[in-house]
């Protein structure tokens, strides 16, 4: 078992920069290509949320990331308000791109590419998990 963790506050400059150290350490762990593309959107998406709509741009988020050898699971601790993202309700597709709301395509992401999506809310932080298969 491999094992990655940091902080970044939900920025830009931090959410990219995590990204490329995720990249890093998956490739590393001999994680293949889909897998570690999945795992850095999905974070990227997360975090963007947080800074976005979780209200704890400045507040550290902290990542935890552990290789397995038919998953990468992720646990992402934070500070923002509550949310659930099992409980957002699915983007309506069934419109055109122009006539579309925006936003909620992150969080479908997560539940197309993501297996064991979990989440609790522990005192004052978000522990969200999920799973991203590993080619076999």
């Amino acid at each position: 078992m491999t094992i990655f963790e940091a902080q970044a506050r939900a920025q830009p400059q931090e959410i990219s920069a995590l990204g490329v150290r995720v990249e890093d350490f998956l490739q590393s762990a001999g994680v293949d290509a889909r897998a570690r593309y999945h795992v850095a959107m999905l974070l990227e998406e997360l975090l963007s949320n947080l800074g976005t709509h979780g209200g704890a741009p400045d507040t550290p988020a902290r990542v935890c990331i552990v290789v397995e050898p038919a998953h990468v699971r992720v646990e992402l601790r934070d500070q923002g308000a509550a949310f659930d993202p099992r409980s957002a309700p699915e983007p309506d597709l069934s419109t055109s791109i122009e006539d579309r709301q925006i936003g909620g395509l992150g969080l479908l992401f997560l539940r197309k590419f993501a297996v064991d999506i979990g989440y609790e809310r522990d005192g004052a932080q978000n522990c969200t998990r999920f799973s991203v298969p590993r080619a076999a």
